[in-house]
Formats: structure tokens, sequence, C-alpha cells
């Protein structure tokens, strides 16, 4: 007997099954990656926050840097001069390079895992991101690369230096044969580890008695500390010539170079907190392709949240 053609497309029940079937599917698919898709370009909006505020965090203090030493100038003149060769700033320029450079890097890799998961689905990087990653991994060839991860244990040190060649490969090597949950897990421990570097670069202030501080915090908390010196030194030796209200405007000047010096050092603070919520959040970005994944959610929100708020004080100090 010859088999009756299509009889199992001609059932009601099967039909329907089918349908009902493929449904699922497509709910599944056309669901799950539209979200995930979502979570990932906020991620990159705020890690590409994030590592701008630490940026910022740099610059302002070695911006808070040159003018302390111009109140120093200012206040010594008479006596010692000006001496070109004196050193204006805290970081030299391939200080501020190197570190921006990493923070580029890292901006990079969040955008890119941002495009693999766009409509444009490329096969591999262009020459130019290849180009990019080969110069990320060649920064541990200058001192300044070294210099970010000064005092750690040697643990550290190696641990960090292979972290930044791991994300230099990923720019040159990336050929379409991962997804990005896959990417994601193997990048890691590399980005917990540029994380921590660079929390440890930005360091704490010393305490009471002087002593236990090191990185960014420390440097910004010395400077103002000779900020307020100097200016009392100003308001001393010009007060019998300073009319009542100039007099009055310099000596309100000094609580506000206190209180500025405590924000500075909250928001410094503040950065090194978003960047240890960086790298939770980044630990997090497996669960994108979750039907729900309120942490990462939640964390991705804060990190916005929290790096607007961060920056409007960075922008607050290079106006003054």
């Amino acid at each position: 007997m010859r088999k009756k053609r299509g009889l199992f497309f001609k059932n009601p029940v099967f039909v329907s099954g089918m349908l009902g079937f493929a449904g699922i599917i497509l709910f599944s698919v056309g669901c799950a990656a539209p979200n995930a898709q979502k979570r990932i370009a906020a991620f990159s909006t705020a890690l590409s926050i994030a590592t701008t505020n630490t940026t910022d965090a740099f610059e302002t203090v070695d911006q808070k840097f040159y003018c302390t030493k111009v109140a120093l100038l200012v206040n010594n003149y008479d006596e010692k001069g000006f001496n070109p060769n004196t050193e204006m700033h805290f970081l030299a320029g391939q200080d501020l390079e190197t570190r921006e450079q990493l923070f580029k890097g890292l901006q990079r890799y969040a955008q890119k895992l941002a495009d693999i998961m766009s409509d444009t689905q490329m096969k591999e990087f262009d020459a130019e991101t290849k180009a990019f990653g080969k110069s990320l991994q060649k920064l541990r060839e200058n001192d300044a690369f070294k210099n970010i991860n000064d005092g750690a244990s040697q643990a550290n040190i190696n641990a960090f230096v292979t972290a930044v060649d791991v994300v230099g490969c990923f720019f040159i090597d990336y050929k379409r044969e991962k997804g990005v949950r896959e990417i994601v897990a193997d990048m890691k421990q590399p980005i917990e580890n540029i994380c921590n570097a660079l929390v440890s670069d930005i360091g704490q202030p010393m305490d009471k008695t002087g002593i236990g501080g090191f990185g960014l915090r420390n440097q910004s908390w010395i400077q103002y500390e000779i900020m307020l010196k100097e200016h009392i030194s100003y308001i001393d030796h010009h007060k019998d010539k300073f009319d009542p209200v100039t007099k009055a405007e310099a000596i309100a000047r000094l609580p506000a170079i206190v209180e500025e010096q405590y924000k500075a050092d909250l928001t410094l603070k503040a950065t090194q907190d978003a960047l240890k919520k960086l790298r939770m959040t980044h630990d997090e970005l497996v669960k994108s392709f979750d039907k729900t994944c309120p942490t990462l959610e939640n964390l991705i929100a804060e990190l916005i949240d929290e790096g607007k708020r961060i920056g409007k004080f960075y922008k607050s100090l290079a106006k003054e």
C-alpha cells in the first residue's frame, strides 16, 4: 500500500502543535536577543562613563598639582625666583597617555561587544581595530605602564600585564567563532585584573598621622594641604595691604579649600567604587541572554547614574 503523502500536515492537532512550538521558538529568540542587545549596549554606555570619569580623575589631580606649583611660585618668587626646569605636572605626558590608552581599550572592548550584537554581523574586526590591539600590547614596553601598578605584588603586576595582553589579543585575533556570552566569560578574569589595577592606582589618602597613603588620592590630599598652607602664607604676607573686601574674600577661601579637599577625595573614592561596580557588572554580563536579569540591569543603571554625578564634579573643578 502506498503511503499518503502530507497526512500529518492535514491533521489539525498536529498543525496546531507545530505552530505553537514554532511560536515558542520565535518568542524566545525574538525576545531574548533584543533584550541582550539592549543590555550590552547599556553596559557599553556605563563603561564609557566610568572610564571617562577615571580619565578625568587623573587629569583633574594633575591640573590641581599645576595650580599648587603656581601658588608656590607666586609666594616664593622674591626669594627663589623661577626655575624653568621645575616639574609643574604630577603626571608626565606619557603617564596620562598610557592610562588614556588603557581606558580606550576598555571602552572599545565594550563597544565591540555591542557591535557584535548589532544587526551588522561582522566576521572579524577591521585593520584599524587590530592595529589598536597591537598598540595596547606594546604598552608594557614603556615605564609609564609599569607605574600604574607601582608597589603592587609581583603576582598582581603579572596578572595586570597578562590582562592587558589578552584584551589586545581580542582586538587582533577576533573572528566570529564565539558568541558574546563566550567572549564575556573568557574576558572575565582579564577585566577583573585591569579594574583591580586601576582601583589600586587611585589608591588612598594618608591617615591622620601622615602615613599609609599612596596613589592618586594621596597626591590629591597632599596638594590641598600645600594649597591651604600657601594660601595662609599669602594672607599673612599681604593682610596689611588688603582692603576689607579683598581680605574677607581671601580668608573665606580657606574653608573652601578644606571643603574641596574632602569633596575631591570622596569623588576619587566614588570613582574607585565605580570601577569595582564595573568589575561586578561585567561578571554579570553573561546573564544578558537570560529572560530576566535584575541584578545586571540594576548594576548598569547605578553605574550610569553614579557616573553622571561623578562627572559633574570633575567638570565643576575644571572650571575653577
